[in-house]
């Protein structure tokens, strides 16, 4: 299914999306349920930037098995990919971590971060597309809602990744 604004669900494309708005109502904990919806899982992770443009520069094809068309294109717009494209990979393994996953459940590129379109305070926001396997795990977790945080300086890129569900 495609998320629509907010990461509510809407189509029905077999993608699993997300929105990137911030806060999350009715929290308790992880895994606890209030309200409409609770946390099924938080992840973040960190990436040093030096080290991940060190590996890209040894080996150039790794970036596509990794990254999306889109997700390169975006970070190739800025003057250091690598910082950009780092602070994505942290977003791939956070999801993991929401997920209660690890290497191998599914592949990189299965988890897309996108940029919300157009104008206003939710421009270039990042969110998430999760697709295939991703997805499939994802829906068996009961989530229904992603929020994601990117930030990155030269030196470290990190994600907080919250995955929201109503079970």
């Amino acid at each position: 299914m495609d998320a629509g604004v907010g990461g509510r669900p809407e189509g029905g494309s077999g993608v699993l999306g997300v929105g990137g708005v911030v806060g999350v109502g009715g929290v308790v904990g992880i895994g606890g349920v209030v309200g409409i919806g609770g946390v099924v899982g938080i992840g973040v992770d960190a990436v040093d930037v030096t080290r991940f443009r060190a590996v890209l520069d040894r080996r150039p094809r790794l970036a596509e098995r990794i990254f999306s068309d889109g997700e390169r294109a975006d970070a190739s717009a800025w003057r250091d990919p690598a910082e950009r494209l780092a602070a994505r990979f942290a977003a791939k393994e956070a999801v993991m971590k929401a997920l209660g996953s690890g290497l191998g459940s599914f592949g990189l590129r299965d988890v897309e971060v996108v940029r919300h379109p157009g104008t206003g305070a939710l421009a270039g926001a990042p969110s998430l597309r999760l697709r295939s396997a991703a997805a499939a795990l994802a829906r068996d977790r009961g989530v229904t809602r992603w929020h994601v945080s990117l930030t990155h300086t030269a030196q470290l890129a990190v994600a907080l990744v919250v995955a929201e569900g109503g079970r």
